[in-house]
């Protein structure tokens, strides 16, 4: 039987072959059942052939346009970020990686946002500092007149006083946990990460998630 009536019937049993015994593996790991995991998977697939006819990976720079793609998230500091938190850094992006990827697209469990963009602002893994902050803020107010550096320097302060607790000039995640979970709207606080409820919606009916659809009202 044919997986995919898109691939001929040489891809379609390769791509039983070769990720046939992860589905089960992978499933047991994540929120999605054994068939959306193959949907998933055959994904990943398709765009490894790209790399070669024996290729069994695809590579960041491929995850790199998925994640502008799935996200139309086009700040590409935010983007580049994202790719290393789930290819650790390296080439290549495993199929379990992928569809970690694809968790994190689809989550609505909001410890897991929350922990995920916060890793994403902490560059450094050293906590949000004033920098980082600034960084972010600059990209909200373009340009060099005074009037601009003023609301940017004001929103910085705004910020570090929103968040900063204790005042050490440092956000940590608890203090960014503690405000986000009183007000959900600031899980973004410096600048888009996740994609909006409707691109999320149109991912899961593209990859027959189905279990996904019915929550999306309710992310």
């Amino acid at each position: 039987m044919k997986l995919d009536l898109t691939m001929n019937d040489r891809h379609n049993l390769r791509f039983q072959s070769v990720y046939g015994g992860l589905v089960p593996q992978i499933a047991r790991l994540v929120p999605f059942n054994d068939s959306e995991v193959t949907c998933i998977l055959l994904i990943y697939y398709k765009f490894s052939l790209q790399n070669g006819p024996s290729a069994r990976r695809i590579t960041s720079t491929q995850l790199v346009n998925i994640v502008i793609g799935f996200q139309q998230l086009y700040d590409m500091d935010v983007v580049d970020r994202i790719v290393t938190l789930i290819a650790g850094g390296r080439k290549q992006v495993t199929p379990m990686e992928f569809v970690h990827y694809m968790t994190i697209l689809m989550s609505g469990d909001m410890e897991r946002k929350m922990e995920f963009a916060y890793m994403v602002y902490d560059k450094n893994g050293l906590g949000i500092n004033r920098e980082i902050i600034s960084s972010s803020v600059e990209r909200f107010f373009p340009g060099d007149d005074d009037e601009v550096l003023e609301m940017r320097l004001d929103m910085v302060e705004f910020l570090l006083l929103k968040f900063d607790e204790d005042q050490d000039g440092i956000v940590s995640f608890e203090e960014y946990r503690s405000i986000v979970l009183q007000q959900p709207s600031l899980l973004e606080f410096l600048g888009p990460i996740f994609p909006s409820d409707e691109t999320r919606l149109v991912v899961a009916y593209c990859t027959a998630m189905y279990s996904h659809i019915p929550e999306m009202g309710t992310i």
